[in-house]
């Protein structure tokens, strides 16, 4: 097959979980999949990570492997490792923190020299002494890390011929890690969501139909800190608090369900389970507002807020990670700690009981989710994999290194007539280096506009 210019179209092996795998990332792969399947430039082919060693045989132009920090994304990292692979590969790194991926993978389930090995090619030195501690001494509790410490995702930043991140936060860590990387910053998509009137909504889902409802929607987990929003809603006058549901699995004998029965909140909270589709968009049509905390981050973004955002839900957040990246527009920022309660409980009453407050912060997160519509996105994508696919993503990464070599010098501060970039100083000594060293092909680099 051809396209409308006679170009064969790119072919790509999308490596990445898809409903219904239960992932953080599976509906996001699901979203952005079919609107690069639906590109004529692009010729997509998908597989889960069980069967990345497939896509690696299919002899495709480029792979596009979605990798988080979960077991299930260990067959993709071995494949993006493969010594035979001559498939160039783009990554898009949904947590920079990969350490729990290759602990639960290899190291408990009796894996230790992989582990170590991983931990090695991710840190050097640090990594082997580190692994050292663990094979001679006592087994340190790798749950409970810094997560930062040893992120263990520089091995899959280094064997990708580009790296995506959904954040200025991982770009900045990739690039930290590992300056000389082709790294880009592609911001999550936002679907359009079907949507249900508010009375049916609540109905369905066996919530009031008189007072202000608020929802947190995901993975339930202790990063989520839904104690911290239980504990804001019961330090409100049962007349000021607003209904909240949570969607996602909670199991019978869960802490959380003890502490509402404990704390008289029966009347004022319904834990909805794990969510079908159809159900999660009932739960923002019935909403008046979000809140979706987080901490420890990984260096994730969330999906589900950025589907909240653009659903046009204001959102309470916590202020750290990704989330600081935000518009304070729509987005409400809660420290972490201190009176990090206090300060939950009332933004919680004033987004429920403010409706004029509550109107024109949803107004403002569907405006941003604007420019960030899937096919937008997929075109993103499909200029860093045809970059990656005429070999052009690893000498693109050269200019990072140089801007920021030149940058230790003193070029390119800012100044009255300076530039604002430090991009433009790395594109003029890269220019430099062809023309005295012919480090790069001078031919090929005026066909490309890389600016």
């Amino acid at each position: 097959m051809t396209t409308q210019s006679g170009k064969r179209p790119l072919s790509i092996g999308f490596i990445g979980p898809f409903p219904p795998t239960r992932s953080g990332i599976a509906d996001y792969d699901a979203e952005i999949f079919s609107s690069l399947s639906k590109n004529s430039s692009l010729s997509a082919v998908s597989y889960e990570p069980g069967d990345a060693e497939k896509a690696l045989r299919a002899d495709h132009d480029v792979l596009l492997v979605q990798i988080g920090n979960d077991p299930l994304h260990a067959p993709s990292v071995e494949a993006l490792f493969d010594p035979e692979r001559r498939t160039p590969a783009v990554v898009v790194l949904h947590e920079f923190v990969l350490h729990h991926l290759f602990a639960a993978a290899y190291l408990t389930r009796g894996r230790a020299e992989d582990y170590a090995r991983e931990l090695e090619r991710a840190h050097g030195a640090r990594g082997r002494a580190f692994a050292e501690t663990q094979r001679h001494g006592p087994l340190v509790p790798v749950w409970d890390l810094d997560p930062w410490l040893y992120p263990m995702s520089a091995g899959v930043i280094r064997a990708a011929e580009a790296v995506v991140a959904h954040s200025a936060l991982v770009t900045g860590a990739i690039l930290g890690e590992c300056p000389g990387t082709r790294a880009l910053t592609i911001p999550q998509h936002v679907a359009p969501a079907p949507r249900t009137p508010p009375f049916e909504a609540r109905v369905a889902l066996g919530l009031p139909r008189d007072r202000p409802v608020g929802i947190t929607l995901g993975i339930v987990s202790p990063a989520k800190r839904i104690g911290k929003i239980l504990e804001a809603l019961a330090s409100l006058p049962p007349e000021r608090r607003p209904f909240l549901f949570v969607g996602g699995a909670v199991a019978e004998d869960d802490d959380l369900r003890s502490f509402v029965r404990d704390n008289g909140l029966e009347a004022d909270v319904t834990f909805g389970g794990y969510l079908s589709e159809e159900d999660l968009w009932r739960a923002a049509s019935a909403a008046t507002f979000a809140v979706n905390l987080r901490y420890p981050t990984m260096g994730e973004t969330s999906h589900a807020v950025c589907r909240l955002a653009g659903f046009g839900l204001p959102l309470l957040v916590s202020d750290t990670g990704w989330f600081r990246e935000l518009p304070a527009s729509f987005a409400e920022k809660i420290p972490i700690g201190g009176d990090e309660v206090a300060r939950l409980a009332r933004a919680m009453e004033r987004l429920a009981f403010e409706k004029d407050l509550a109107l024109e912060r949803g107004c403002a997160a569907a405006a941003w989710a604007v420019p960030r519509r899937p096919e937008r996105i997929a075109e993103a994508y499909r200029d860093v994999l045809e970059e990656a696919a005429a070999g052009w993503s690893r000498p693109r990464g050269t200019f990072g290194r140089v801007a920021e070599a030149v940058a230790c010098l003193g070029v390119g501060r800012r100044g009255i007539h300076g530039a604002t970039s430090r991009g433009p100083d790395g594109t003029l000594l890269a220019e430099v280096a062809v023309r005295a060293t012919g480090i790069l092909p001078r031919a090929q680099e005026e066909e490309r506009d890389f600016s």
